[in-house]
C-alpha cells in the first residue's frame, strides 16, 4: 500500500473515500525534560498529509484536556465519515452509486510516554494513569465504537469486556470483545473499507509493575526451554521468544476476535525503547519518505534501520 497520490496511482488508482489524520506533538514539557524536535517534524509531517488529501487534525503542546478534545474532535469526524461510507454502501446496493473506497485514518503522536500513554506537557513525574493520555481508553477503543455499528440486540458494538485471564501473558491488563460464532457484516460500518495506520514516536518505559510482568514472563519462557530438545521447543508455541514487539501485540490480540469486516489496524513503533526521543529519528524518517511514490511497508522498514542505525 502506498499513501502518497503517485503510489496510489502506480497501484492502480487512488480508491480512498475519505482520508483523516490526528497528529499530536508534545515538546514542552514542564516536569520533564523538554524536546526540541516533535513539534516541528509534526508541522512537516501535517503539511504533506495535507497535499496529499487528508483532512488533518492536529493539537502541539497540550495538557490532558487537550489531548482528549483534540481526539474526540477528529473521532467524530471519523464517525461521520463512516456513517457516509455506509449510506453510499446501502445505496450502491440499489445501484444509485458505486461502493466507497477506502476509509483511510492516519494517527501519530510525538513526545515522552510510556508503554501506551502519552504523556502531557504538565504531566510530572511518578504520576498516576490517570494524569497521562491512554491509547487504549482515549483513542482505540473510543475509534473502534464510533467505526462500529449495532448487533442483533440493539446493543453499539464493539462492545468491551474485562478478559477473564489478563491477556496471554500474566500480569497484562487489556480488554477483550464477546466472542461470536458469526460475525454480521452490519456489526460495522461500511465493513472492511477502514484502515488505520498508527505511528508512535516515544520513549516507552514500562512502569515497575509492567516491567516485572515482562520478566516474570521472558523467565517462564526461559525456563521451559532449559531441558527440552531444540526439535521439541518447535512444537511448544508458548515457548516462543519473547520480545518488545511480542509484548505489544499482546495487547492487540482482542482485536483479532473482531472478525474479518473490522478495521484493519496498522502500528508502527519507534524503536527507542528504553531512552526518550530526543531527535525524533524515526517519525522524522517516515515523514521524509511519506509523500514520496514508495509502498508504506518500506518507508517502515527504512525509518526502523534508521533508529537503530542512528541511535544504537
Amino acid at each position: 500500500v502506498g499513501l502518497a497520490p503517485a503510489a496510489a496511482a502506480a497501484a492502480g488508482g487512488d480508491d480512498a473515500f475519505r482520508r483523516l489524520a490526528l497528529v499530536l506533538a508534545n515538546g514542552a514539557y514542564t516536569q520533564r525534560a523538554p524536546l526540541s524536535r516533535p513539534v516541528g517534524v509534526a508541522a512537516e509531517l501535517c503539511q504533506k498529509l495535507e497535499a496529499m488529501g487528508f483532512e488533518v487534525f492536529s493539537a502541539d503542546n497540550q495538557d490532558l484536556a487537550g489531548m482528549r478534545s483534540a481526539a474526540l474532535r477528529w473521532i467524530r469526524a471519523v464517525e461521520e465519515a463512516a456513517n457516509d461510507a455506509e449510506e453510499q454502501a446501502l445505496r450502491s446496493q440499489e445501484g444509485l452509486c458505486p461502493r466507497p473506497g477506502t476509509l483511510l485514518l492516519f494517527f501519530t503522536f510525538c513526545g515522552h510516554g510510556s508503554a501506551g500513554r502519552f504523556f502531557p506537557v504538565d504531566c510530572p513525574r511518578g504520576a498516576p494513569p490517570q494524569a497521562s493520555f491512554d491509547f487504549f481508553e482515549d483513542l482505540l477503543y473510543k475509534l473502534y465504537a464510533a467505526l462500529g455499528g449495532c448487533d442483533d440486540c440493539g446493543r453499539k458494538w464493539p462492545h468491551w469486556k474485562a478478559p477473564s485471564d489478563r491477556g496471554p501473558f500474566p500480569g497484562l491488563g487489556g480488554v477483550s470483545s464477546e466472542p461470536l460464532n458469526s460475525e454480521p457484516l452490519q456489526l460495522w460500518k461500511a465493513p472492511g473499507s477502514a484502515r488505520l495506520i498508527v505511528v508512535i514516536e516515544s520513549c516507552r518505559r514500562l512502569s515497575k509493575e509492567e516491567q516485572k510482568a515482562f520478566d516474570e514472563e521472558k523467565a517462564r519462557v526461559a525456563n521451559g526451554k532449559r531441558h527440552l530438545l531444540p526439535s521439541v521447543v518447535a512444537m511448544r508455541p508458548d515457548l516462543a521468544a519473547l520480545g518488545g514487539a511480542d509484548w505489544d501485540a499482546s495487547r492487540l490480540s482482542f482485536l483479532s476476535r473482531l472478525g474479518l469486516a473490522a478495521p484493519q489496524l496498522l502500528l508502527a513503533l519507534s524503536s527507542e525503547s528504553t531512552t526518550p526521543s530526543y531527535d525524533v529519528v524515526f517519525l522524522r524518517s517516515i515523514t521524509e519518505a511519506i509523500d514520496r511514490p514508495v509502498r508504506l511497508g518500506g518507508i517502515l522498514e527504512r525509518a526502523g534501520l534508521d533508529t537503530m542505525r542512528r541511535t544504537g
